[in-house]
């Protein structure tokens, strides 16, 4: 676990941690895909949603238990969580009683920018509100992918600053309890710009099993960007590293992302631009 993102979450009061979502009537999941990452968590939620909480997911892909079960669900492009961590803040402190050092940094936000680069833009943010409007007892949890991401501390910078003035709780995929820091707040600095993944995009993920690591698993949307067929023997090649696959047409997936499963996790943000070669 990424100690510093936990510590940039800025706590000082470890009430505002939980490490369930059950009882909540709102659940915010970004940054996951827990049916690979966290089958326990991808169960929970699904009880949680069964109850009668709202789940508003967003990730760069649909996760095969959890779209079906959201309430809302959204796209955003990779490389954009720190981007769209702004914009949720902004949104949920936008009644807020803020120093005047958050209300400037909020004010000179460049939205339209953000919005425009994450792919999460205006109406989504309104659609988020509506759901979000008289939570009592809501949880943000925040998933593998953002304690990798360049930006990670910034990343939590916002996520805090979110648990710190609304009935939100941070829950943080993969930890316990023990995990928790107790740390002071630091202000958020200015958003980047985001990078850009433009061309074919593999996501590093856990095998379901072994026989997995053989294979790299995508749409038919991905198959067409690629030209590759199904079963076709190739490479993937990123970083200087290359990964000899068979190409497996999955039809419960969409978009132009395919999942490269590994054994042993990197431990680094797990998107990448890459060349197939036959």
């Amino acid at each position: 676990m990424n100690r510093a993102f936990l510590s940039a979450l800025g706590q000082s009061d470890l009430s505002r941690f939980t490490t369930t979502c059950k009882d909540c009537d709102v659940i915010l999941l970004i940054g996951s895909l827990p049916s690979r990452h966290n089958l326990a968590l991808a169960q929970e939620i699904v009880s949680c949603v069964d109850s009668g909480a709202k789940l508003i997911y967003l990730f760069t892909m649909e996760d095969p238990i959890l779209s079906p079960k959201s309430t809302f669900f959204s796209r955003y492009e990779v490389g954009s969580e720190e981007g769209v961590l702004a914009l949720l803040a902004k949104s949920f402190l936008a009644e807020n009683s803020l120093s005047e050092a958050y209300r400037t940094y909020f004010s000179t936000l460049d939205d339209g920018y953000v919005s425009a680069e994450s792919n999460i833009g205006e109406e989504e943010i309104e659609e988020i509100e509506t759901l979000c409007a008289g939570v009592t007892k809501g949880v943000l949890i925040l998933g593998e992918d953002l304690f990798y991401h360049p930006r990670a501390e910034q990343i939590a910078r916002f996520a805090g600053l979110i648990a710190r003035h609304t009935p939100i709780k941070l829950q943080i995929s993969g930890t316990t309890q023990h995990d928790w820091i107790a740390a002071e707040e630091t202000m958020v600095e200015e958003v980047e710009d985001i990078a850009s993944f433009d061309g074919v995009v593999v996501y590093e993920c856990p095998c379901l099993d072994t026989e997995e690591e053989r294979f790299l698993i995508g749409s038919s949307q991905f198959q067409v960007a690629a030209k590759v067929q199904h079963d076709d023997a190739i490479h993937v090649v990123f970083e200087r590293e290359t990964y000899p696959r068979v190409f497996v047409r999955d039809e419960r997936l969409k978009g132009v992302i395919a999942l490269l499963p590994l054994v042993k996790a990197n431990n680094a943000y797990p998107y990448h631009v890459t060349k197939i070669v036959k």
